[in-house]
């Protein structure tokens, strides 16, 4: 498949660091870095939801465990995989054909999508107090909150990388 290019950014200076190194990346090369990390958030919010799950049915009853949480993990993650699916099966090809000119509507979705998403990372934070233990969770619950607060690290990022170095490429 050709990789579609795209004229450079103007300056990659306002960028930090690692958003400027990844701006440096061809289309193709960037694609994969994003991709890479669709496949970790899946792989991390399944073994939270599981882990959630677990500590739910030992801790559920202790109003130090936010009972919502396995529903929130349950809902991103569906809405993580639809997100993810249109991306690599739109978004992506199209730029690796050469027609990203035409993505302006569906890079607007994928957008929206994000916001959606760190909204929902907004709630996660609340309801896990910044994503701290309570003094008497046990390791699992720890294990839960340390994960999440790894998957909002990484999504966070994620986004940063779609937002600010590979959809102004083509918008």
């Amino acid at each position: 498949m050709p990789t579609a290019t795209a004229p450079p950014a103007p300056s990659h200076a306002a960028l930090p660091p690692a958003l400027a190194q990844a701006a440096a990346l061809d289309d193709a090369a960037l694609i994969d870095l994003i991709l890479h990390y669709h496949a970790a958030h899946i792989l991390d919010l399944t073994a939270a939801l599981a882990l959630a799950e677990r500590v739910a049915g030992v801790h559920g009853a202790s109003p130090a465990f936010p009972a919502r949480l396995p529903g929130e993990l349950h809902d991103m993650l569906g809405e993580l995989r639809a997100h993810h699916a249109r991306e690599e099966s739109v978004i992506f090809p199209a730029i690796l054909e050469g027609r990203g000119a035409a993505l302006r509507i569906p890079v607007a979705a994928m957008s929206i999508d994000h916001d959606t998403a760190q909204d929902r990372l907004e709630r996660l934070v609340r309801l896990t107090r910044d994503f701290t233990p309570p003094a008497e969770a046990c390791g699992s619950w720890r294990r839960l909150y340390d994960l999440c607060r790894k998957f909002d690290r990484e999504f966070r990022a994620h986004v940063q990388l779609e937002e600010r170095v590979l959809f102004p490429r083509f918008l």
